[in-house]
Formats: structure tokens, C-alpha cells, sequence
């Protein structure tokens, strides 16, 4: 009998705790996406979490551990003098840090006050690319390229050389993939699409993170200057979460890695 127990009570947290390392697969719906869109982030999606799961792609991360209420929120397409600086304001007053992957070519004038800001008030300020361009298209040394002149920019501005890279749109094949590895970044796409870049309806956008949410979610959010709907939408966002039970880290935090050289 005492065997018998202790084989269901293996049994049972062999499959509690299966898939705290897993790779997540990418989610993020809403009714209001059309078919077409619907159909290519399917299809994208698909294609771009194969190859990771099954360990073509290597050193590409998708989510955290999956064995705590734990998620991280990232915003892409930073810096904007506007809705990074709001995003900001709504981080500070609910003392919650997130990651920021900032563009190095908007690093200027007023932007450049986002930049040192965030880094100041414990947020990661992180590469998203020199230019914004799909890096699947480039050639190694202009990947290699992108990825340096923006680290270096951010460490001038911050003092920190990140090592942590979103790369844009999430596009990556093998050579893109290979590249990063050399130049010794880190590549951070995201297990949980808010779809604030396709939503203007900030109730579709808490609707979609809070039907989706998962434990060790890396959430896609943005703060650029199209993203109104983004900064309304992420203060209800992260007190749902909260009431969910639900902590907010840091990437490095809830990934256990460097964020910076």
C-alpha cells in the first residue's frame, strides 16, 4: 500500500512539475484581428518556436520557469520622449520593473532623457537593433553591425553594455540566430503577445493578456509613439495580474541570466 502511494505521489508531481522548464509555444488572440492576420501569426509563430523547441535555434528565450506565478513585462520600440516616459510613470507608481529593447538610431535629444531614465529607476535598457530592420534579411556583418552600434549607444547613455537582444518584428532564421550567438548576445522573444501593436482597443489588449497568461510569461508590450493604447491599458493590466497573484521580475530575474556585459 505504502508503494503503491508513493508511486501516485511521484506520478503526480512528475506531472505538476513537467513543464516547469519548457519552452512555451507564442500566444496572444483577439476577435478583433482580422482572418489574414490571424492566419500569418499562425504561421510565424509556428515557424519560429519549431526550431527553438526542438533545439536548431540555441539560445533563444522564450519564458521563464513555469513553477511560480512569476512574469516579466518587456516593451519594444522604445525610446519615445511620450509613451516610454508615461509607460515609466505607470511603472514607478505601481513599483514594478520591466525591460525596455530601445532602438539605438532614436537614442537622440529628448529620447535620450527615456534612455538614462529608465536605466536610473532599475528598469533593463536593452538592444532592439540599430535601425529596426528584419534581421533575416541582412547579411551577418550588418546584423553584427545593428546589434554592436546599439549596445555601444546604450552603454555611452547608461553605463551598461547590454547583452540581452529582441530582435525586430521577431524575425530570425538559423544565420540571423548564428550571428547573435557570435557577437554574444542573447536572443529574448516572448511567450505571451499583447497585441497592442494591432489593437486600438486597450479593453482587447487586458482582455487578451489576462485570457492568455501563463506562469513565467515573457509579455510583449510596446512604447512607442503609436502605442497609446498600450500605456492605457497597462495599468489595469498589471493590477489584474496582481489580484491573479501574479509577480512582476525583471528578464534577468526571471530568466537567471546577465543582462549586461
Amino acid at each position: 500500500m505504502n508503494r503503491l502511494f508513493f508511486f501516485l505521489f511521484f506520478l503526480f508531481n512528475l506531472t505538476l512539475f513537467a513543464d516547469t522548464n519548457g519552452i512555451y509555444d507564442i500566444r496572444g488572440s483577439s476577435p478583433q484581428l482580422d482572418a489574414n492576420l490571424t492566419t500569418f501569426l499562425d504561421i510565424w509563430r509556428h515557424d519560429t518556436i519549431t526550431p527553438i523547441q526542438e533545439g536548431n535555434y540555441t539560445n533563444v528565450r522564450v519564458n521563464g520557469k513555469a513553477d511560480a506565478k512569476r512574469v516579466a513585462l518587456t516593451f519594444d520600440d522604445s525610446p519615445d520622449e511620450n509613451n516610454t516616459d508615461k509607460v515609466l510613470d505607470i511603472l514607478k507608481h505601481y513599483q514594478v520593473q520591466a525591460g525596455f529593447f530601445m532602438i539605438g538610431q532614436a537614442m537622440e535629444d529628448l529620447n535620450a532623457t527615456a534612455v538614462t531614465r529608465a536605466s536610473n529607476e532599475g528598469h533593463l535598457v536593452l538592444n532592439h537593433s540599430f535601425t529596426h530592420p528584419r534581421l533575416s534579411a541582412l547579411s551577418s556583418e550588418e546584423v553584427a553591425y545593428e546589434l554592436n552600434t546599439t549596445s555601444e549607444r546604450i552603454n555611452t547613455l547608461t553605463g551598461h553594455y547590454p547583452l540581452l537582444m529582441r530582435p525586430p518584428y521577431g524575425s530570425i532564421n538559423q544565420k540571423t540566430v548564428d550571428t547573435i550567438n557570435a557577437q554574444g548576445f542573447t536572443a529574448i522573444l516572448w511567450s505571451l503577445d499583447s497585441l497592442d501593436w494591432a489593437l486600438q482597443d486597450k479593453n482587447a489588449i487586458i482582455e487578451n493578456v489576462i485570457t492568455h497568461v501563463r506562469n513565467g510569461d515573457i509579455i510583449l508590450m510596446h512604447s512607442g509613439r503609436a502605442n497609446n493604447s498600450s500605456v492605457e491599458a497597462l495599468p489595469e493590466i498589471i493590477e489584474k495580474l496582481t489580484e491573479m497573484g501574479y509577480s512582476f521580475l525583471r528578464l534577468d530575474e526571471l530568466l537567471g541570466i546577465r543582462a549586461y556585459r
